[in-house]
């Protein structure tokens, strides 16, 4: 079974509802909230309402006769959920359940210890217990029929399977005696952590070591062979000898053992009492019932969430459910017990039991073909923890005769099932028998079907040859395994999963390199493909089963690169080893330094003081005067030249114990500015050393400009006083230059005269980030501009893609709607969705939606569906968890619907920031990772059908194809570009087109890469317009017949801000009648022709002359024009 939207595009929204309870009156009563674990001081994480669910993945393995293994993903308002289900058919002659322990009732060993010593072939973790004490569990203990332990107390519910295999939950009790001299006694504890007032206790062999209970007025007697060998006052531990035990009496229990005298005989005799007449064959305890009679309780609580693990049975007890559920973890929140409840119930429990959480939750399992059982959850404490029980699955040793095979890649990593042409994957097949067994085997038939894709070679390494999806397949005589391959389109480039390594002696580090090919499909490369060159006397590198290297460095201040060539393509990789602490600023003076402050109704200045070492600069703020974001800068001018290579950045700072958020700001040397914590929160007093680090990608030389504190908590309000001291920075050691790969341009982005004449056409601005306080600001001027511009070009409509205020306050909002009124009035429809900053200052969308109605669209225009989504917190998740919902029933529908050919879906946030910093994407990595497989799933599902995702936030213009995908991030009108002006870091709006009569791609999909069409078969294209004050070229007066110069053009912004106006700008360059203008074969032709003066090549910006004259060349973007004669002699 393989129940996964991403591969069928199906329906999965799931109503998480109530249920009614149904709970006996001998059952212990269900408490609001119960323990989630045995360690009390994990974390307690409490979430809001419940609502719809979404499932994500669930993908089904059998993993042994009559055990299947489910593995699901879900996403709700809650956040994300994991977790992992177990069914074991009872009934079934070859399976069994038992009590997982190591022999001795205190000591806690790892699950998959335990089940590797038990023999069993998988488990999961079982009762609550004693975790910072004895370790003992706290419920009833039942291995094979034997009882080990009793219930501590009230904790008494149990799990198990009876001597018929049928399973149920019940209490389960202790009912024993102890025979004295004097009497018989009730027999109060068996094997506990403690013992109930006035009982007695016993302690036998499989106790352990542990000290046993007894407290200030314990006594003990230990006896051998029914005969008192000692007594004593002084409750011990250490071990119990076999054919020993060992009474513990306190209060009244005391005074009756006190009566026995060595060498008087003593028995006992106990046994579980449980419900029903069946006996147990094992039992585990556990503490709140989660299903019962099929019903989930209503009083279950619904607020807290952990790491869950639950049993179950169905309803004739033949069929056990065993459940993880990973929790306090970015891609697993946790589960309430109203949740877990209803998962189980899901599952087709009609009984179950919450057992041990928290660090504890664990389930491993033997896949099919492994000898070893493993892991398949994520523990929340990155390892296992030590437990003292669990419930083990026991399979009969088969015959050991090759029934099967599971098939798999050796690296076994994400997207492992695709390569590329021309490259290899290599393959493993594991026999098993009819009980999944592992089954030795030689001389695998390795084959690939169809044959055309490529082939195997002995060793089970494909070779693949052309696009196109294949199944690899595993044989021994008629035994056989397959599993599904992909061979991609032709490698378009290579990137190393790091950009730089940093290395100390004595530390590694790892790296891998994926492939890419032109539509943005991956996969990984393995190592047989690469070609390392580097220097060998600085690092070594070991290869990796995974397909990565491990790097370790040789010598101390060494420094490489690393060049790493596949089939033509090459990447380089630099390696440093070692870092120099160097001091930039003693602070001795203020000369050179300032202070500024936003807004304007923070109070900031700054003053000499004593520091650390001699003198340091005071920076005094008031951020009681407004609730909107303030921040109060000391800042320096010029800015500080940081030497090459900077890694960290680091100063000594006096803290007051505000807890303002203290960052850096450093522009490096393409004017990239990047904005860097030093401390999430000033929550200190006295001097303390805080560093950041720089982001990977950054082009040196840097620069420091800006260290500050920020509160962005409008409830927060103070004033305060931080004193700076000693800024420093580390340094590697000089490295060579490395080639900066080239931005390769998207035909998505036109260049050369702009859209076909039947495209119709929309238009996009966001980012101008203007407030009411300054209604005449450089950001209104423009946003007032670049909305004229956008009016003058009739489009259909326009969307304000988040982020036209900087401020959320109410008089923000109606100044936008001024200047949409009167710049744009009702020529053309608006949408406007939020930003972050339609939050900013007052946290919510009150005063937004107050003013504009609306925080998000889906409507459908001339054949294209367009869903506008509000990503105001920086998640789709926080901001509306409805709009997830939504957005897939509107691309499920898209899919199928013969009237929609297109989708377009906006979002403030990208889903991957384009720059080092990833300050700008959606918070939620998983998230952004889910919008992207829906929409390449959309593609697939309505074969073909053109998608595309339009963002903004980054303040720089980026494109790229992610699965087939292209997303778009389109620039600012207004607020302070982010990016380098060369690569997108200039004010623009955008401009679209779309194709009236779209062809779909038939042939869409990775396996059809080699034939599908062509990047500038596009149904939309985007015309990046800069919003520009002037346009000047670089070009020579005069050139001489067969010279080839560049002519380059400058786009001139407010603020002189100046770029070069090619690419990803949309330009045009023209050029007089004896000037041919173009590329490829054309151009030569043109060369050859003797027609021209001059040829002039738009994408290289090459102007080649030919024979004597003058020419004229014209360049334009965004309605603005330069013009430069050359005389060619």
């Amino acid at each position: 079974m393989n129940r996964k939207w991403l591969s069928g595009f199906l329906v999965g929204v799931l109503a998480l509802s109530s249920f009614t309870p149904v709970v006996g009156a001998e059952r212990s009563p269900i408490a609001d909230a119960r323990s989630a674990s045995s360690n009390k001081y994990e974390p307690v994480v409490t979430v809001g309402p419940s609502g719809k669910t979404i499932l994500t993945n669930e993908e089904s393995t059998k993993i042994g006769p009559g055990m299947e293994l489910t593995a699901f993903e879900r996403f709700d308002a809650r956040g994300w959920l994991n977790g992992e289900v177990m069914t074991i058919d009872l009934g079934h002659r070859a399976v069994s359940t038992d009590l997982l322990y190591s022999g001795v009732v205190t000591d806690a060993k790892p699950v998959s210890e335990l089940v590797k010593q038990s023999g069993a072939v998988a488990g999961v973790n079982g009762d609550f217990f004693d975790i910072n004490n004895t370790n003992a569990p706290s419920g009833a203990m039942i291995q094979n029929g034997s009882l080990l332990k009793g219930p501590q107390g009230s904790h008494t519910l149990t799990a198990g399977v009876d001597e018929n295999g049928i399973g149920s939950i019940s209490n389960l009790f202790l009912e024993g005696t102890v025979q004295l001299p004097s009497g018989s006694v009730e027999l109060a504890a068996l094997n506990q952590s403690s013992i109930p007032t006035g009982g007695i206790g016993l302690y036998t062999s499989v106790w352990g070591q542990a000290q046993r209970p007894g407290g200030s007025t314990g006594y003990e007697v230990v006896v051998r062979d029914g005969v008192v060998a000692s007594t004593s006052s002084q409750v011990g531990r250490g071990e119990i000898e076999e054919g020993s035990f060992v009474l513990v009496g306190r209060e009244a229990g005391a005074n009756k053992l006190q009566s026995i005298s060595v060498g008087d005989e003593v028995a006992v005799s106990y046994a579980p009492k449980v419900d029903g007449d069946s006996l147990m064959n094992f039992a585990i305890g556990g503490n709140a019932i989660l299903v019962e009679n099929g019903e989930v309780p209503r009083r279950l609580d619904d607020s807290t969430t952990a790491p869950r693990t639950a049993v179950g049975f169905s309803e004739d007890g033949q069929t056990m459910v065993l459940v993880v559920v990973d929790g306090r973890q970015s891609n697993s929140r946790g589960m309430t017990l109203k949740e877990l409840g209803q998962l189980m119930a899901e599952f087709g429990a009609h009984q179950a039991l919450n057992i041990d959480g928290g660090g504890s939750t664990t389930m491993v399992a033997r896949m099919p073909g492994k000898e070893d059982a493993e892991v398949v959850n994520s523990p929340s404490d990155g390892t296992e923890r030590s437990v003292p029980n669990g419930i083990g699955v026991f399979v009969e040793a088969g015959s050991g005769v090759l029934k099967s095979f599971a098939v798999e890649t050796v690296m076994n990593n994400e997207q492992s099932d695709r390569v590329f042409p021309g490259l290899t994957r290599s393959f493993i097949g594991r026999g098993y028998d009819e009980n999944y067994s592992p089954v030795s085997v030689d001389n695998i038939k390795w084959k690939a079907l169809p044959a055309n894709v490529g082939s195997f070679d002995k060793n089970g390494v494909f070779h693949a040859e052309k696009s196109g999806k294949a199944v690899a397949q595993a044989q021994v005589r008629s035994s056989k395994g397959t599993t599904e391959l992909t061979v991609l389109g032709a490698l378009d480039r290579i990137e190393p999963s790091s950009s730089y390594i940093g290395l100390e002696m004595g530390r590694t580090a790892s790296f891998s390199v994926n492939g890419y090919d032109k539509n943005g499909y991956s996969a990984p490369i393995e190592l047989r493909d690469m070609t390392l060159e580097y220097d060998e006397s600085v690092i070594s590198l070991e290869e990796n089963e995974n397909g990565s290297y491990t790097v370790i460095p040789n010598e101390d201040g060494g420094a490489t690169t690393i060049q790493i060539t596949v089939l033509d393509k090459v990447v380089q990789l630099p390696v440093t080893v070692g870092l120099t602490t160097v001091e930039i600023s003693d602070f001795e003076t203020t000369e050179g330094w300032s202070f500024t402050k936003y807004p304007d109704a923070v109070g900031a200045s700054i003053e000499l003081v004593e520091g650390r070492s001699g003198n340091g600069i005071q920076l005094n703020y008031d951020f009681s005067t407004t609730t909107a974001t303030r921040a109060a800068y000391l800042q320096t001018s010029p800015m500080l030249e940081l030497p090459r290579d900077v890694q960290n950045i680091g100063l000594w700072v006096h803290g007051d114990g505000n807890g303002a958020w203290l960052r850096t700001v450093v522009e490096d040397a393409t004017g990239t500015r990047y904005t860097l914590t030093l401390a999430d929160a000033v929550n200190w007093t006295g001097w303390q050393y805080v560093e950041t680090t720089l982001p990977e990608g950054t082009q040196y030389p840097a620069k420091l400009w800006r260290v500050y504190p920020v509160e962005t908590n409008s409830n927060k309000q103070y004033t305060g006083s931080l004193i700076f001291d000693d800024l420093t920075v580390k340094v590697p050691p000089a490295l060579d230059e490395v080639e900066e790969s080239k931005v390769i341009p998207d035909s998505l982005i036109v260049q050369q005269n702009g859209f076909n004449q039947d495209a119709w056409k929309f238009a996009v601005l966001n980012d101008s980030q203007f407030v009411a306080q300054a209604p005449n600001s450089e950001q209104v001027q423009m946003a007032r501009k670049a909305l004229r511009e956008i009016v003058a070009q009739e489009p259909e409509f326009l969307v304000i893609n988040g982020d036209l205020v900087d401020t959320a306050w109410k008089e923000d909002f109606e100044l936008a709607k001024q200047i949409l009124e009167e710049e744009v009035g009702d020529t053309i429809p608006i949408y406007y969705t939020p930003g972050n900053h339609e939050i900013v200052g007052s946290g919510s969308l009150d005063n937004f939606l107050e003013v504009f109605g609306e925080n998000r669209y889906n409507f459908d225009h001339k054949g294209t569906r367009f869903i506008l989504l509000d990503s105001s917190t920086g998640s789709f998740r926080t901001s509306d968890f409805d709009q997830l919902i939504e957005l897939r029933q509107s691309l499920i529908d898209a899919a199928s619907n013969p009237k929609i050919n297109n989708v377009v879906v906006f979002g403030h946030h990208p889903t991957r920031d384009p720059l080092p910093t990833k300050n700008s994407q959606l918070s939620d990595r998983k998230e952004a990772e889910l919008i992207e497989n829906w929409l390449t799933e959309f593609r697939e599902a309505s074969k073909g059908n053109g998608a595309i995702y339009i963002s903004g936030h980054a303040h720089t213009v980026h494109l790229e194809r992610v699965e087939g995908v292209p997303y778009m991030v389109t620039g600012s009108a207004g607020k302070s570009p982010y990016g380098s002006p060369a690569n997108g870091g200039f004010y623009s709006w955008t401009m679209f087109g779309v194709d009236p009569t779209p062809t779909p791609d038939k042939l869409f999909g990775p396996e059809h890469a080699s034939s599908s069409k062509e990047k500038g078969a596009e149904w939309i294209q985007a015309e990046v317009r800069p919003i520009l004050e002037d346009i000047t070229i670089d070009a020579p007066d005069r050139i001489h017949v067969g010279e080839s110069v560049i002519i380059s053009a400058d786009g001139h912004q407010s603020g002189n801000l100046v770029f070069p106006l090619r690419y990803p700008a949309s330009v045009t360059w023209e050029g007089s009648a004896d000037v041919f203008v173009g590329t490829g074969a054309a151009l030569e032709r043109a060369k050859d022709s003797g027609k021209y003066i001059a040829t002039f090549n738009p994408s290289t910006r090459e102007l080649t002359a030919i024979k004597s004259g003058l020419v004229e060349l014209a360049v334009s973007s965004n309605e603005m024009k330069a013009v430069v004669e050359v005389v060619v002699e």
